[in-house]
């Protein structure tokens, strides 16, 4: 046996808690479940997540007798090693002196010149132990790969189950574990769980001096709850508020990491792995193939391949057609970034360069970003001219026109530029700004090559703003439907079914022209010149189920939103968020139809897809309102209320959505309850002259509340044109009402037959079921009167006889539900046969139920029996 000099106690003892570091009860108890339940288990999480600070808490507060060892880069001797973890047991065994730890306690921390012997004795001292010892072994990372072939690697497979180890450092460590994990189990704790939740960062700003209005939610968002970096973001929120004259409660953009990045991280690797991470770290996200480019070494993939396994704050993504991305944590990417400026700036700018070709044709965004830091701003320019219109389809026009604005002087005033943003006004409806933009493009064509300038005249001939006949506002068509803009199908790298679907969606949210809007779609849905953009389909395919949707077409939207659906499940999840358009589509059919349970689970789905300052936001918010007044639940309401507020004077509506806003307001007023508040929220819209659904919703409103000439005046505003499907339904309804107030019998009747004539096709019932209780009589009237859709007025009468909270006759109780039913439909001129088709029941079955009501009723007849139902309050 070879004689040992003792170690240093530090490395058996586990550290004290330094100043202001936090108290962790969660990972304790995370840690005592996972060694209660597991032989073996590994903490691993990079530097700065407090690894040894939480083990230290948990190994001086455990219950059981906890040997630990701290390991440095000499551990990687064997015989060090050995003598390091015998001594650390022994330790943790004399605290608890039971008859069992003799033999340990006897044990020569030496090794043998035959390891093998060494580590025989060792097992065999612990397997007779009578309590369970837990031995912590910290910063493994250290002792490099020849920790497997020691004492750890032997104690990690052959250890008794009276030894519960718990290896903690950076990466994973080199042991085999996937033994455990699909044998006897493992227990693992990673950077995820030892990140500070955002209470915890709440917590430890206060105990730096933040009171209690500070919001954690920033700093826990920029930091991901990396620990080192939240106690350096306080740490220099403390300073900022120290130096007179500022006061700051936010966040720093850059966090003073850099230098414990270099020293805590990039100087324990290896020089080769260190130089790669500098040089990798250009990109947040990066694949294998870029990785390479940057490295400049065929090294780069396995590099980046010992990254991930060494957890150097980098994970592991999905990416569209299964190809993996890896992103980098945010700051450490950029603090790695600011060492190369420092250390060799022109690299950094070429990396830079290297990127921004990358990405040019496939992340116009991260490809400009990318080519601004490594100036070169000529090759932002190229990806944008290539690009904008694919950009645009996927991002929307606000955000390519702040791309543009990024771009540095001269170039924010280059031609093609200009163009660009010439459309992008264009696209949100300001005009004025698109052609004094497009003449400013114009004027400098000059310095354009023959390329650049003919990608400019395909940006122009495909979107033009300029205000004359071919801009992009085209006139109603004709009553043959009028053609299309004639726009060329080639001369610009995006699709022409692109350029058509952005068209469609500005017709659409400018309110412009509802059919120019479906005819765009349809034409957009059709072309397939580009087969590598089939995204364009599907979401032009989502668009134009809303566009017959606010056509009034329910049926056709209904089909197409669903079949976008299922088209979109095969995309990723990035293009499945652009699904808002089918899922209000299916939401506004389903409203229609009076199914308010669907209509509400589907426009929660376009709230949650759909962006604030869109379109489809302002509208989802609208309709959500509307269901949560029909079903009138309060909590639902007051949802609703919130949310509504939130959008308001936001989206690109423009004067539209304060109508929208001030409608939606009064229908949960009226809601509530509240006639005179509604009628006086809806007083600054005056009488008509919005937007269809506003002013079909405000015609009603006026009516209920007793102001009829106003209610008129806003009925006669919506001309044939504004009238779709439901919205001529629900207008001709209140028009009936309003007639059958002036006592104006064949007006009445005449509506309510136009009404139900435009209902019936798509099954549009919510304009009947909010107006049941002054429909009912009207109905039933009419009926008699005569009508060509007995069946659909039957069933909106048996309908309301359903839903009457009046009816207390004992009869009624005696009759089945068929029975009153068949009752219903029976106030109709319909006859057996008739009724029997309407219910899908046979002939026979129909006059049963009747003879058996006569009897009930005690009645002779078809009319007699009504004439008793009537008396006795049944119908």
């Amino acid at each position: 046996m070879s004689a040992f000099v003792p170690g240093p106690q530090s490395k058996t003892r586990p550290p004290l808690r330094g100043l202001g570091a936090l108290e962790r009860p969660r990972l304790g108890d995370a840690l005592t479940a996972a060694t209660d339940a597991h032989r073996l288990t590994v903490i691993t999480a990079p530097a700065g997540y407090g690894k040894s600070t939480f083990l230290g808490d948990w190994a001086r507060t455990t219950d059981l007798p906890c040997a630990w060892l701290s390991l440095d880069r000499f551990d990687a001797q064997p015989a060090r090693l050995f003598h390091g973890v015998v001594g650390a047991i022994q330790a943790a065994a004399c605290q608890l002196p039971l008859p069992g730890n003799s033999a340990l306690l006897a044990l020569e921390q030496g090794l043998d010149d035959d390891c093998a012997v060494s580590y025989d004795v060792l097992l065999g001292a612990l397997e007779q132990l009578t309590e369970p010892i837990a031995l912590v072994i910290d910063d493994f990372h250290l002792a490099g790969p020849e920790l497997a072939g020691g004492i750890v690697g032997v104690l990690a497979a052959s250890a008794p189950p009276t030894l519960r180890m718990i290896l903690s450092g950076r990466g994973h460590p080199p042991i085999q574990l996937e033994r455990h994990r699909f044998g006897e189990g493992l227990g693992e704790l990673c950077a995820a769980e030892l990140a500070f939740t955002q209470d915890e960062v709440a917590q430890v700003a206060y105990s730096l001096g933040q009171d209690a209005s500070f919001d954690a939610g920033p700093l826990w968002e920029l930091t991901d709850g990396w620990p080192v970096a939240v106690h350096a973001s306080l740490t220099a929120l403390v300073q900022a508020r120290n130096v007179p004259g500022r006061i700051t409660h936010t966040p720093p953009e850059n966090l003073p990491l850099s230098n414990y990045i270099a020293e805590e991280v990039l100087e324990q690797l290896d020089p080769p792995l260190a130089d790669f991470v500098l040089h990798a770290t250009t990109c947040e996200w990066l694949s294998r193939r870029l990785a390479v480019e940057l490295y400049g070494q065929p090294e780069g993939g396995l590099l980046l391949e010992t990254c991930l396994r060494n957890g150097l704050f980098i994970e592991e993504h999905e990416y569209c057609g299964g190809e993996s991305m890896y992103r980098w944590h945010s700051l450490f990417a950029a603090q790695c970034r600011r060492i190369l400026e420092r250390r060799d700036p022109l690299l950094a700018e070429r990396l830079h360069r290297v990127a921004a070709r990358y990405y040019q044709d496939t992340d116009v965004c991260e490809g400009v970003n990318q080519a601004l830091q490594g100036h070169a701003p000529r090759q932002a320019v190229t990806s944008i001219g290539r690009h904008w219109l694919e950009f645009s389809l996927r991002n929307g026009s606000a955000a390519l026109e702040q791309l543009c604005l990024d771009l540095p002087a001269p170039w924010s005033e280059d031609s093609e530029v200009l163009m660009v943003r010439s459309v992008c006004r264009a696209l949100d409806g300001d005009n004025d700004a698109a052609s004094e933009l497009s003449e400013r493009a114009l004027s400098r064509t000059s310095e354009l090559d023959s390329v650049r300038r003919g990608m400019l005249d395909s940006c122009r001939s495909l979107l033009e703003p300029l205000p004359v006949a071919s801009r992009l506002d085209p006139r109603p068509p004709a009553d043959d439907g009028g053609p299309l803009p004639d726009f060329p199908a080639e001369g610009h790298p995006a699709t022409y079914s692109t350029a058509l679907f952005l068209l469609a969606q500005t017709e659409f949210r400018l309110h412009r022209n509802a059919y120019q809007a479906t005819m765009l779609l349809e034409s957009a849905v059709a072309d397939r010149s580009d087969k590598h953009l089939e995204e364009a389909e599907i979401f032009a395919k989502a668009e134009l189920a809303l566009a017959y949707a606010v056509a009034g077409d329910l049926d056709a939207a209904d089909e197409l939103a669903t079949q976008a659906l299922e088209w979109a499940d095969e995309l990723d999840r990035s293009s499945q968020d652009r699904m808002a358009a089918a899922w209000l589509a299916r939401g506004i059919a389903c409203y229609w139809r009076d199914e308010l349970k669907g209509a509400r689970a589907h426009l929660a789905k376009a709230l949650r897809l759909g962006n604030k300052l869109s379109t489809l936001g302002a509208v989802s918010v609208v309709y959500r309102v509307l269901v949560d007044c029909a079903t009138g639940d309060e909590s639902h309401l007051a949802n609703s209320s919130t949310v509504l507020g939130a959008f308001h004077d936001r989206g690109l509506y423009g004067v539209s959505w304060n109508a929208f806003h001030t409608i939606a307001r009064a229908k949960i007023a009226e809601a509530r309850g509240d006639m005179d508040g509604a009628l006086a929220i809806v007083r600054p819209l005056g009488s008509g002259g919005h937007t269809p659904l506003v002013d079909t919703l405000l015609a009603e409103l006026l009516r209920r509340g007793g102001e009829v000439s106003a209610a008129q005046r806003c009925a006669r505003a919506l001309t044939f044109q504004d009238r779709n499907s439901y919205l001529d339904t629900s207008v001709s309804l209140t028009e009936a009402l309003l007639a059958h107030g002036d006592r104006d019998e064949a007006t009445t009747h005449e509506r309510i037959e136009h009404a139900v004539h435009r209902a019936e096709p798509q099954s549009i019932l919510r304009p009947f079921a909010e107006r049941t209780s002054e429909l009912a009589e009207l109905l039933s009237r009419h009926a008699v009167w005569g009508t060509t859709h007995e069946s659909f007025i039957a069933a909106r009468m048996a309908r309301h006889a359903q839903v009457q909270p009046h009816l207390r006759a004992r009869s009624y109780w005696t009759l089945t539900d068929r029975e009153r039913e068949v009752l219903a439909y029976m106030r109709s001129v319909m006859t057996a046969a008739e009724i029997a088709e309407a219910l899908f029941i046979s002939v026979n079955t129909v006059k049963t139920h009747e003879r058996s009501i006569y009897r009930k009723l005690g009645a002779a007849g078809r009319r007699d029996a009504l004439k008793t139902a009537a008396e006795r309050g049944i119908v």
